[in-house]
């Protein structure tokens, strides 16, 4: 079943010229609309049932491409249409605010077929994301630059950790989430050892190091998740909240969805939240 494709275009000429190169693509395309402004476009998507794909140019008569973008956020029916934006808008800037505001890419007037090729290549075939490898992997990578520990092989007589610290921050962006940390007290003061080469370790510095790696981590992780190389993340401070018996660790560990790690003889446990799904 082929495609069904929205193009919204102040030029009729511009309009022809995109159906023309997408036929050079292999493609399979049913229909093809058409609208000379944000404002016909939506009319299009008020009757017209699972458009795949909308092609839209920001500058144009009575309703823009930006103002057109934000209305169909905001309607349950069209907020999950992708969106594509065509427009000889060169300010980075510009670009990055629509990318943020949902917006899947953007394509500089003139483009090729290839490029068209491969814009659609991106938007429906976005790589699905296994959270659990992208967290191991990214917190393997921060432990052994920052603080030369190494992740281990699990073993069955690793002792259950009781002072816990939990370090947790958030991100938001083309996707949103969070980070959350947890190791015994003993490991992140080791942590604070590596990390700032101390002599004595204060009060504050085991969880300071403990928000310092969920900092880099996150900081690793973030690039994993872009779904294009303008997509923008905010992130929150990190947080962290002690605890001074088990229960903490047992409450958190519990989750099937928890990746418990060897750091070294001791144990961490760690979570990423992808859009509400762990």
């Amino acid at each position: 079943m082929g495609l069904k494709i929205l193009i919204v275009d102040d030029s009729t000429l511009t309009r022809k010229k995109i159906i023309q190169i997408i036929h050079m693509v292999d493609l399979e395309v049913d229909d093809f609309f058409e609208a000379g402004n944000g404002k016909e476009a939506l009319n299009t998507l008020n009757q017209t049932e699972n458009v795949d794909l909308v092609l839209a140019d920001l500058n144009m008569p009575e309703m823009g491409g930006a103002e057109m973008i934000q209305k169909m956020k905001s309607v349950n029916a069209m907020k999950s249409i992708p969106v594509v934006v065509v427009s000889t808008e060169s300010r980075t800037e510009r670009i990055k605010e629509l990318l943020s505001e949902g917006v899947k890419d953007y394509l500089h007037k003139p483009f090729t077929p290839e490029e068209f090729r491969d814009i659609i290549q991106t938007v429906w075939s976005e790589p699905q994301i296994e959270n659990t490898n992208i967290l191991e992997e990214c917190i393997t990578q921060a432990l052994e630059t920052m603080a030369f520990m190494t992740i281990m092989p699990m073993e069955n007589d690793l002792p259950t950790p009781q002072k816990t610290i939990l370090a947790s921050m958030n991100f938001m962006g083309a996707r949103s989430g969070s980070v959350h940390i947890m190791a015994s007290l003993d490991c992140a003061a080791t942590l604070a050892e590596n990390i700032g080469n101390l002599p004595e370790i204060g009060d504050d510095d085991p969880a300071d190091a403990l928000k310092e790696l969920t900092n880099v981590t996150t900081g690793l992780i973030l690039p994993m998740l872009a779904t294009t190389t303008a997509d923008v993340f905010a992130i929150t401070v990190p947080t962290a909240e002690t605890c001074d018996d088990s229960s903490q660790w047992n409450e958190f560990a519990a989750d099937k969805k928890c990746t418990i790690l060897n750091v070294e003889g001791d144990l961490i446990a760690t979570k990423l939240i992808i859009d509400g799904k762990i």
